[in-house]
């Protein structure tokens, strides 16, 4: 990882080839579309928005001339390209002026918050919108269904799930974002400040006017049957935020420990195979911003 972030601030065709190849490559491999993002971001964090405009722009004209050659269409993978780095240029121009990570979170779930008001906004239903576009998708895979299976109950489960998908859409693009911003500022970190990073981010906390927002947004969810769709979908957002800030105060939490890097890594294996657990990271999270974990804990309270 520190190879490919020297590569990258070695030069601009340097950081062209990768970022712009990486995006291709993802077309195989969509994970490796993050690496791209993150190459970029560090390319804003280190050298700024004038040296990053004239990246994007030699990136975005390899990328087209692949979609037209290998792909068969320009706009598609052009467009694709720019979803994956224009927010992460924002969010790292942020990071960037403010040497603050929470106000670059805030950056990064304040657009996901306004993308959720805006479809409940601009669409009447999203939930048949959602239905629309996921029924035809995985239709070729219930009419191949083996003898037995309940394809009306997962027809049913769709149908359920249309009414959170732009919760979910919000929360996953929110945290793509963020995974992103964050591997740039660890090679960053990794290039010209070792350890800078691990004590940025055992630090982050979301502003407490978040945590209030949520109270006030999941409180309505329960008790008020109108706008109880809307706020749920907005509650995505909040969990993501809050799962991202439970997860700094258990590294600060677990680093202190003789076998913290161990218990870390049971933590994300835990997070990767049983979701669930992220429910209790996610109240660690919500909760310092009362409770002060990091420093309740080494003050031995």
């Amino acid at each position: 990882m520190k190879g490919l972030a020297a590569f990258v601030m070695k030069g601009r065709g340097q950081a062209v080839l990768v970022i712009a190849g990486l995006v291709c490559l993802s077309f195989m491999i969509p994970l490796v579309g993050l690496l791209s993002s993150a190459a970029f971001g560090l390319v804003v964090l280190r050298q700024g928005l004038p040296v990053a405009s004239t990246v994007l722009a030699l990136s975005a004209a390899a990328v087209a001339v692949f979609g037209g050659v290998v792909l068969g269409s320009v706009a598609a993978p052009l467009i694709y390209a720019l979803l994956l780095w224009l927010p992460t240029a924002v969010v790292a121009w942020v990071l960037r002026i403010s040497r603050r990570i929470d106000w670059a979170l805030a950056a990064v779930v304040l657009p996901a918050l306004v993308a959720v008001l805006a479809v409940y906004g601009l669409i009447g239903e999203p939930a048949e919108f959602w239905a629309d576009k996921l029924m035809p998708m995985v239709q070729p895979l219930l009419d191949q269904a083996p003898a037995g299976f309940d394809a009306e109950a997962m027809r049913a489960s769709l149908r359920v799930a249309a009414h959170y998908a732009t919760g979910f859409v919000s929360a996953g693009s929110a945290l793509s974002i963020f995974m992103a911003l964050m591997l740039a500022r660890w090679w960053q970190s990794l290039l010209y400040n070792p350890g800078g990073f691990r004590t940025e981010f055992l630090e982050l906390r979301p502003a407490p006017a978040f945590a209030y927002a949520a109270v006030v947004c999941i409180g309505g969810a329960m008790l008020l049957p109108a706008p109880a769709e809307l706020l749920w979908n907005l509650g995505l957002v909040f969990f993501v935020l809050y799962l991202v800030a439970g997860i700094a105060v258990l590294h600060a939490l677990l680093s202190r420990r003789p076998a913290g890097k161990f218990w870390l890594a049971g933590l994300y294996l835990l997070l990767f195979v049983i979701p669930q657990v992220a429910i209790p990271v996610v109240l660690m999270g919500f909760t310092d911003v009362w409770m002060d974990w990091r420093h309740r804990r080494a003050a031995g309270v």
